[in-house]
Parts: C-alpha cells; structure tokens; sequence
C-alpha cells in the first residue's frame, strides 16, 4: 500500500512551493509597508506582477536584470531606477508626472520621446551608456531639473533648449562626438560643472563663460580645443578666478588633492582628438 502522505520527494516539492509562497508574501508586505520596490540583481526578464499589486508605490530600483521593457507603471513614482538592463526606449513610463529621479544608464535606448519633457518634477536624469544620438527640445521645459548625465553615447550636439533649464547645476555629456557648446547654456546661472572630455570641442561660446556664473569646473580633456584657445576667449578671466576660488576653498576646508594638483580641465600637450563615440 502507498504512503498515505506521499512520497518524501513530494512532500520537499510542496515544502519548497510554501517557501517561496511565504517569501513572496512577506516581500509583497514590506513594499506595502516601505512604498519601495526593490529588485535588484533579481535576474529578472520581466517584472513580476506582484508590483502591480503596491498602492502607491514611491520607489523602484530593478536594475542590473534582463529587462526588455515595462508595464505600465504607478503615478505616484518618484525614483525610478533601471539601469544595466535591456530597454531600448521608455514605453510604459509615460504617466510619471511624479518623478524627480529617472536612472535608465546601461540601457539601449536609441531616442528620447518628447513627451520627456512633461516629466515637469524631474531633478535627475541619468541616461549614460546607451545609443542617443540627439536629445530632443522639450528637455528645455524641465524647470526643476539639476542634473543631466548623458555620457558616452552617440551625441553630435546638446540642444539649444538646454537653456532654458534654470536650475541646472551638473551637465555631463563626456564621451560623445559633441562639435559645439551652444551659446545658449550660457542662461545658466546655477551651471556648475560642464563636463565635456573625449568630444570634439574646437571652442567654448563667451555667453559660457560670461554668463553661468556659477560654473567653477569645465572639464575639456580629449578635445581639439587648446588651453591658449580657451585662455584667448573673452569671459576666461571670469571663469579662471571662480576656478582658482573652488580650488583656495579646497585647501581651505583641509581637502586633500592628487598629486596633478587642481585639474585644470584641458590638455596641455597635443592630443588626437577622438572621432568616435562610446557606444
């Protein structure tokens, strides 16, 4: 006659089934509780759709997985964090009007909607590593953002709309095929580091270096732009004391620096200018 109970075979099988029916219960509760999903480094194809199930969600940090793409996700987001998957746009994020954080680095994302530029609460934007060759204008009605980061992509120029970010403070687009700084990120009041290196920089618009006044690090290593260019351009001297400023204030507050000294941002000695971009 048989074991009434089952095998012991089974009897693992179904303890294992109610292992993971209880870890998924109790990772469901403290999304709930926290309003943050976090799946990270979960190996995930797809996202499981107990997320679906967290009202209100504030935070989702799935990166480093596999993913191709994304449900439709909750409104109430405020950091959303898919970097090192693979996205090749941003389908399903359309309605994150509440998003101030937005990591989508190490992705393949070839173009950015437009409608990016209705994410009206965004303070950060992080695209580095992915395939843009252009930026659209509506990033110019970000009012609130701080921070652009799109480094080593296929960028051949930042749009003039730049400008109209008011509270930008961190542009860095390293690593691209950048010809020209645009004139008209010299709007920028609040601009502090304009990170450039390994583009194709001849020169840097005066409106730069006259008018965001508070940009004390430029940083132009691997561009065809010389320091005797730089140092000829009207708006220099303004520039090179808020530089010689940032460094007195690091000494200052008893900072250690390299032993290069304080980066000047430029290469002294010839160098051959990249002409293709990180992909």
């Amino acid at each position: 006659m048989g074991n009434c109970c089952g095998s012991p075979a089974a009897a693992a099988a179904e303890q294992g089934r109610d292992n993971v029916r209880r870890k998924k219960a109790e990772r469901l509760a403290n999304w709930k509780a926290t309003h943050v999903i976090a799946l990270r480094k979960a190996d995930l194809a797809e996202l499981p759709p107990e997320v679906a199930q967290v009202p209100s969600p504030r935070v989702l940090d799935a990166s480093d997985n596999r993913l191709e793409r994304v449900p439709p996700l909750a409104p109430s987001l405020q950091r959303l964090v898919l970097s090192n998957n693979r996205l090749a746009g941003m389908a399903g994020m359309e309605a994150l009007r509440n998003l101030k954080v937005l990591a989508l680095d190490g992705n393949r994302i070839a173009t950015l909607p437009d409608w990016v530029g209705e994410l009206s609460r965004l303070e950060t934007l992080s695209l580095g590593d992915n395939q843009l060759a252009a930026l659209p204008p509506s990033l110019g009605r970000l009012q609130r953002l701080r921070q652009l980061l799109v480094p080593q992509n296929r960028l051949r120029a930042l749009p003039a709309a730049l400008g109209e970010c008011a509270a930008l403070e961190e542009l860095d687009a390293h690593h691209n095929v950048i010809e020209e700084v645009p004139p008209q990120l010299g709007r920028l009041r609040r601009l502090k580091l304009l990170q450039l290196d390994g583009n194709l920089v001849a020169a840097v618009p005066p409106e730069v270096l006259h008018g965001c006044t508070a940009l004390a690090t430029l940083s132009l290593h691997d561009n065809p732009i010389s320091p005797d260019a730089l140092a000829a351009t009207d708006g220099f001297a303004a520039y090179e004391a808020r530089r010689q400023g940032k460094y007195t204030k690091t000494l200052a507050g008893g900072a250690l620096l390299g032993k290069n000294g304080m980066d000047e941002g430029l290469d002294r000695h010839g160098v051959s200018p990249r002409r293709g971009a990180t992909a």
